[in-house]
């Protein structure tokens, strides 16, 4: 079923205008773009890729494949993985094999992509467009101020792009550029640059963000860590204990008798969409809180709550931009079961015969350098192996999996 639409205009203008202004992770700002920008890093759209890049700067088309996957994840609030497919022999940047996976785009043809070019502003609006089939967010046609119609060069359009356009047009995500005779246009085959293109964005996001799931997840199991029953008045509490075993484990997840799920469709239908609490780390290196939305196993997602507020009220205020644990694909993501945390700096590697470490899935891991990285030992390492989860950093000999905690150690 598609998801309802919410037309929340001017949602993320208000606001910006109750937001303390912070420095974004892009540089060169225009100052009629700043306020925007601002509202941007707050809600988690600038990717890391951008990162000390001018914002005045033109896009490239793994730049805004980077933007849609944040942009994506903000309106659905559901994780983006990469996996290790390579559809492209020009491209194995994990933001546009995930946004390949997800539809968003489809590179060239014959296996090219084309990275570093400049994307056109017609293709940003086709891959916004593809967002909302991804999502399954309905966009019907509206009579809004603007109209494709009144745009002088309407006509240079190309087939692939006219409706995405229509329909990026009318909810005000792609305005026309003034001409020095004051007329406005599309310009479908120009640029755009780095600013305009996380602002379309934004917009985007106020056009069709959904309303956010409360975290509900039906009857789940009550769990109270470190309860003092000697302390406590409180008569309503119940001693419930983490299974142990395996069979027991297997039981909480998929009940009595239960087995795993065989296909996306039955492993959907047994997954919910938790909020939790969680800190992002802002560029002058203060921190500041945040919300994370995660598809998870349903029969786990109040154990996932209590270990990521123990994360969050931990000393370390542990910082977390990247998180993710339901996907359809092998291992224990495609049943809920499964958490991977920052990835590029949490990297998978394959152990060599000398014992060094070859990355297979990010870039490195560096606890006490990189402050994204998890330490053994550590607030996030301690609160899920203390509700029974495993650690992929040590949890096999055969690879390193700094990122991955799995219920059943897989």
């Amino acid at each position: 079923m598609p998801h309802p639409f919410f037309r929340r205009a001017g949602a993320l203008a208000l606001f910006a205008a109750m937001c303390v202004p912070q420095a974004g992770a892009l540089t060169n700002v225009s100052n009629w773009a700043q306020e925007d920008i601002t509202v941007a890093q707050t809600a988690g759209l600038i990717p890391s890729a951008l990162e000390s890049l001018s914002a005045s700067g033109e896009i490239t088309r793994a730049e805004f494949c980077s933007v849609a996957l944040n942009t994506y994840k903000a309106v659905t609030g559901k994780a983006v993985f990469a996996s290790g497919k390579h559809p492209f022999r020009d491209c194995d940047d994990p933001n546009v094999i995930a946004a390949y996976e997800l539809g968003l785009v489809s590179g060239r043809g014959n296996g090219v992509f084309d990275p570093d070019s400049e994307i056109q502003r017609q293709d940003l609006c086709v891959m916004l467009n593809n967002i909302l089939t991804a999502a399954k967010i309905e966009a019907p046609e509206i009579v809004g101020e603007a109209c494709i119609e009144d745009y002088a060069d309407v006509s240079s359009i190309n087939d692939y792009a006219y409706q995405a356009m229509i329909t990026m047009v009318d909810y005000a995500v792609m305005n026309g550029l003034a001409t020095s005779d004051g007329s406005h246009i599309l310009s479908p085959d120009g640029t755009a640059t780095r600013e305009q293109a996380v602002i379309m964005a934004t917009r985007f996001c106020s056009a069709f963000a959904e309303e956010m799931p409360d975290g509900s997840s039906g009857d789940p199991v009550i769990i109270q860590p470190d309860h003092d029953d000697s302390s406590s008045s409180d008569d309503t509490w119940v001693d419930t204990s983490l299974p142990q075993t395996e069979a027991e484990k297997m039981e909480l997840v998929y009940g009595p008798g239960g087995q795993k799920y065989q296909t996306a469709e039955e492993a959907e239908a047994n997954m919910v969409e938790i909020a939790v609490p969680v800190w992002r780390l802002q560029s002058d290196g203060t921190k500041t809180t945040g919300t994370a939305y995660l598809q998870v196993n349903k029969n786990l997602a109040p154990i996932y709550e209590a270990i990521f507020e123990e994360i969050y009220n931990g000393d370390e205020k542990f910082p977390i931009k990247d998180v993710g644990c339901y996907s359809w694909r092998t291992g224990e993501h495609s049943q809920g079961t499964a958490v991977d945390i920052n990835w590029d700096e949490n990297m998978e590697a394959t152990i060599n015969a000398d014992g060094s470490l070859t990355p297979t899935t990010g870039s490195h891991w560096s606890p006490g350098e990189d402050p994204y990285s998890i330490p053994e030992g550590g607030d996030v390492y301690n609160a899920f192996t203390k509700y029974g989860f495993s650690w992929g950093g040590n949890a096999w000999s055969s690879k390193r999996d700094y990122m991955h905690f799995s219920y059943f150690g897989r």
